[in-house]
This record gives structure tokens, C-alpha cells and sequence, in this order.
């Protein structure tokens, strides 16, 4: 097993972009010069994010496969666009490598790279690979185009807030996780939740080839309420969601009812589950349903744009009212 050391920075590239196998039909210039080249095509929006994921933050090397953190660290970046809703065309991944990462490690994270460009036809075109002291970090840059462009800016009194697939699951595996359980098939499911997250390209690309007036929409990452507040402070105005109406997996509501473990704070604020969450007015919901309907796509409206500003209330099941703090989700700092 050759050593990164003898391969050397050109070697290790080589080594590993020999292993892509898709490449964009209109590139021009991929992986191995300074810069990917392609055209840009008229009437069509690019779109960029960049996103890091750190060792010791975002995960460990002892909980996780190279394979799924490979996935992952692609997915979390593909729902940034996703969330614009664009369609993710080319990637370019930075690796900050320390002695303790092996050829045959990377070779396994390229892997999981391979199978995400694969799945949503993406180029992994460049990047750069770098030594790092002590902590493995990848660092992924996603380049999109997108005929519509959904931001957080937009959403207006009235409109209805809906969410695709089900919440909390990522932040619930995350404490299976850190608890080591993993045995039960419910366990599983909830912690691939977390390692192994599926960005929402799909249900993007239905609502932008749709006629949906869709007002704004930004993807969960740090929580649903926080990420809410986000749409709030951007559009200027409050929301109302309402507890019963939260969507909750089958597996995430037998292990809280067995584990005696609360899933409000968990459907609040848990962050990971990278569904998108977005707003239309009531004129829209018929044609949205039937179109994530025929798609077989979970989608559930969760509550209302209100005049209230800035502001996100909870209607609860036995009909109060709590006004929810903003600061519950998810911080680096």
C-alpha cells in the first residue's frame, strides 16, 4: 500500500481523479489545470455555495465510513442548491489531509464521492489537497444552474409553509450515535439518517419546473425553527407552525415512545435533515400536491405566514400559543 507521502501532492490528484467516472457533456476543461471550464447558457442562472465539514465538529472518524462521509460531505453542499432550486452540475472538493489519513481511506471517500456525482450527474471537476496538522476537513465548493431562483426573501402573510420529508430523524440518530446503539433496525435507519443525509435535488427540480408561485424556501440544516427565522427576517414577517402537524418518521416516533425521549426539541431544532422548507400562496397547494403526489415525494404543510413580525409562534396541541426562541438550533460559535 503506497504512503500519501511517496505519492505527493500531483500523484495523489492523479491517484484519485483516475477514479471519477462521470464527466459533464459540455465541459471543456475538467479536473487537472487551475480552473474547470465550461459554457455558461443564455437565460440560465448560475449558481454557487461552498460548505466545510471539520473532524471533531461535523464528524468523527470512528463513527463513520470514509464511503458515507464522502456522500455526506457532497449532499450537504448539492442541498445549498437545491435550496435555490438549481441543479447541481460540478463540484470542486478541497481536503486538508493530516498524517493519520491513508491512500487506501481516501480511496473509500472517493468512492462515496463517485456514487453522489453518479446519482445526480455531477462532475467532481478540481479542488485542491492540502496538509492539515491535525484535523481531517473536506471542503466542498457546488456549482448550479437554476432557470428559477427560490431565495429566503419573499414570503408574504398568508402564504402556507410546507416541508418535505419528515423531521428530526438526523438529530435523533445523532444521540443514538453518540450513545453507541445502533442494534435495532430503527436505530439503523436513524443514525444513516445522520451519516448518510439525501439532499433534496429532486423535490427542488419539481418545484422549479413547476408553475408554483413558490415565495421563498431555504433547506433545514440547523434546525427547523432557526432556518425558519431566517425566511422570517428576510421576508420581514412572522409564522405560525402547529405541533400536530409536524411529520415525524415511523421510526423516529417508536424510538421516542420507547426511549421515553421528547420530540418537540428534537422536531424544533434538531439540524441535519437537509428537507427543504419553503412557502406559497393557498392558490398553489392543489397543483403541488398532485405534482409530489405523482412523484411519490412526502410533502406536509406545517403552518402560515403571519403579519406578526419577524416572529415564529407554535400552536400547540391542546391550542396555546409559545413564541419560540430563535437561538435553540444549531451554532458554530
Amino acid at each position: 500500500m503506497r504512503k500519501i507521502k511517496e505519492l505527493g501532492e500531483f500523484g495523489l490528484i492523479h491517484h484519485l481523479s483516475s477514479r471519477l467516472k462521470f464527466r459533464a457533456a459540455d465541459s471543456i476543461l475538467g479536473i487537472g489545470d487551475d480552473c474547470a471550464v465550461y459554457p455558461v447558457k443564455s437565460g440560465t442562472n448560475e449558481v454557487i455555495s461552498t460548505d466545510a465539514l471539520v473532524e471533531g465538529i461535523h464528524f468523527k472518524l470512528s463513527t463513520t465510513t470514509p464511503e458515507a462521509l464522502g456522500r455526506k460531505a457532497l449532499s450537504v453542499s448539492l442541498s445549498d442548491i437545491a435550496a435555490m432550486g438549481g441543479a447541481p452540475k460540478r463540484v470542486l472538493v478541497t481536503l486538508g489531509i493530516p498524517k493519520k489519513i491513508s491512500v487506501s481511506y481516501l480511496d473509500k471517500l472517493y468512492s462515496g464521492f463517485n456514487e453522489i456525482c453518479n446519482q445526480f450527474q455531477v462532475e467532481l471537476a478540481g479542488g485542491d489537497t492540502v496538509s492539515s496538522p491535525k484535523c481531517f476537513f473536506i471542503n466542498v465548493a457546488v456549482i448550479g444552474e437554476a432557470n428559477r431562483v427560490f431565495t429566503r426573501q419573499g414570503a408574504k402573510p398568508g402564504d402556507l409553509i410546507f416541508v418535505t420529508g419528515t423531521l428530526g430523524d438526523s438529530s435523533l440518530g445523532l444521540q443514538l450515535l453518540n450513545k453507541k446503539k445502533r442494534a435495532h433496525e430503527d436505530h439503523k435507519f436513524l443514525i444513516e439518517r445522520h451519516l448518510d443525509p439525501t439532499a433534496r435535488v429532486h423535490e427542488a427540480g419539481i418545484l422549479s419546473r413547476s408553475k408554483i408561485n413558490i415565495t421563498s424556501m431555504i433547506d433545514i440544516s440547523d434546525g427547523l425553527v432557526q432556518d425558519l427565522y431566517h425566511i422570517c427576517k428576510s421576508s420581514k414577517v412572522g409564522a405560525q407552525i402547529h405541533e400536530d402537524r409536524l411529520p415525524q418518521s415511523p421510526e423516529f416516533t417508536r424510538t421516542c415512545n420507547r426511549s421515553s425521549i421528547p420530540p418537540l426539541p428534537l422536531l424544533l431544532n434538531g439540524g441535519e435533515d437537509y428537507e427543504l422548507l419553503f412557502t406559497l400562496p393557498t392558490d398553489g397547494v392543489k397543483n403541488l400536491n398532485r405534482q409530489f403526489l405523482k412523484a411519490k415525494v412526502l410533502v406536509t404543510q406545517i403552518g402560515e405566514i403571519a403579519l406578526k413580525s419577524r416572529k415564529v409562534l407554535l400552536k400547540m396541541r391542546d391550542g396555546t400559543m409559545k413564541t419560540l426562541p430563535e437561538s435553540d438550533g444549531f451554532n458554530h460559535f
